[in-house]
């Protein structure tokens, strides 16, 4: 069976999605961007990897986008501060992700992912030469996968889960899912309800284990990272319980949520209100300004404050990214945007400040969101007079937000500690591989 799909990915699949790729980049920039990036991505990579000492373990991981790699700093780091000697290097497969973690100075390599053809990957792997392989959450490509089983390269899949979505499709090509979970080595998971999903298409139980979601990890390291922020600390303007704090808005969001902040803004002289859109474009800033401008009520956007901090505003825009998850902290209510959208955002980064959170009805795309309304930490609104009675309660009755709150806190604290157990079965295989090379 596993020869039949070999034949039939390397010689109908791979070929047709070449060409698909290349048509798509004609119209599409981000298509377009991860193309270019791969270019002389060999040369590129044989003169990084000659900086590296052949004596000290090598851990490749793998990245898809910017979700992924958030999930994978914190496995990073803690791989590090265990084990100073490790050499990482990151590959990604989209642009969102590389473009972003030129700063992430824990990698000693950052590269592309190359095209899953049969030929490229076969040279990727033999110029790297990892110890060890992870594939963070699901980014899983069949020909990197046979290849390092192949080269007797342990790999592991972290972070794993499938989507609801998924496991519709997983029903109807089961052979095809077992074939490509089954050469991972290990898999640790986010939860007891996806290892019961998983051991449908992975032969091997006891590699199959719960280790949790390291986006715990991350957020509480991000939500630690206060000095971000202490020029709004130290203005002394932000009462969590008289601030409310939206984050990665979108216009369908924004539709429910501004009508009654802009009304209790009139009522209540003392609330505040900090809004940070998902997308801080010039005309999505001025519409949401204009708004508010029809109302009599003050904006300031966040750069104007840090050029003359003038307190006398009631809505402070925020025009720049990179400050959401510590923006959080200021407020005791928090709704996270997305929810009248493509789908909601993070929902744990407002948990981990111990905010109350509100969000829109299309959030089945995050198992946290389920989890937060369950733990009786989060709720789902439907209209702007449901917004309002929870912006209400936050102005009447803030102990009652505080203590929805808590319980948002509290899951986040929980679920904390997935990087360790992580590292621990990376460690394993480290381990292994040292005493290999010393026999």
């Amino acid at each position: 069976m596993f020869g039949l799909w070999f034949w039939i990915y390397n010689v109908f699949i791979i070929p047709i999605l070449s060409v698909v790729v290349r048509f798509a980049a004609l119209f599409n920039k981000k298509i377009a961007s991860g193309l270019k990036g791969r270019q002389n991505l060999f040369s590129s990579l044989e003169s990084q990897v000659k900086a590296l000492n052949p004596e000290k373990p090598r851990i490749w991981i793998h990245i898809s986008s910017m979700g992924e790699f958030e999930q994978a700093k914190p496995i990073v780091n803690t791989l590090k501060a265990r084990n100073p000697a490790a050499q990482v290097i990151l590959s990604f497969f989209s642009p969102s992700g590389y473009d972003n973690s030129s700063s992430f100075t824990e990698a000693d390599i950052r590269t592309y992912l190359p095209f899953d053809s049969y030929w490229q990957v076969k040279k990727f792997v033999r110029i790297l030469r990892p110890d060890v392989a992870v594939v963070v959450r699901h980014d899983i490509w069949p020909n990197m996968l046979w290849r390092l089983q192949k080269e007797g390269i342990p790999s592991l899949l972290v972070d794993a889960s499938i989507s609801d979505k998924r496991l519709r499709t997983l029903a109807l090509f089961p052979f095809f899912y077992r074939i490509l979970y089954s050469p991972f080595t290990e898999i640790l998971t986010v939860s007891e309800l996806q290892i019961k999903r998983i051991e449908k298409v992975y032969p091997f139980p006891r590699r199959l284990h719960v280790s949790g979601d390291t986006r715990y990890d991350q957020v509480l390291a991000r939500c630690r990272e206060m000095n971000k922020i202490d020029f709004l600390i130290k203005s002394g303007i932000f009462h969590r319980d008289r601030c409310f704090v939206a984050g990665s808005t979108w216009p369908g969001d924004e539709k429910i949520v501004l009508p009654p902040v802009a009304e209790l803004l009139k009522s209540y002289k003392d609330f505040i209100f900090i809004i940070a859109p998902h997308e801080p474009t010039r005309e999505h800033l001025e519409n949401v300004e204009e708004f508010f401008r029809t109302h009599s009520i003050r904006v300031n956007r966040l750069s104007e404050f840090e050029r003359n901090a003038d307190k006398d505003f009631q809505v402070l825009l925020i025009d720049r990214i990179g400050l959401l998850a510590n923006l959080y902290a200021l407020g005791l209510l928090a709704y996270v945007g997305g929810g009248f959208g493509p789908g909601v955002h993070s929902v744990l980064e407002p948990a981990a400040h111990g905010c109350a959170v509100i969000f829109g009805p299309r959030h089945s795309n995050s198992i946290e969101a389920h989890i937060l309304i369950t733990s009786g930490g989060g709720k789902y609104i439907t209209s702007a007079e449901q917004a309002k009675k929870y912006i209400m309660q936050l102005l009447n009755n803030p102990s009652v937000v505080m203590r929805m709150g808590e319980k948002a806190r509290k899951l986040v604290n929980e679920n904390a500690g997935a990087s360790e157990r992580v590292v621990t079965t990376i460690e394993k295989y480290m381990q292994h591989k040292l005493e290999s090379k010393q026999k």
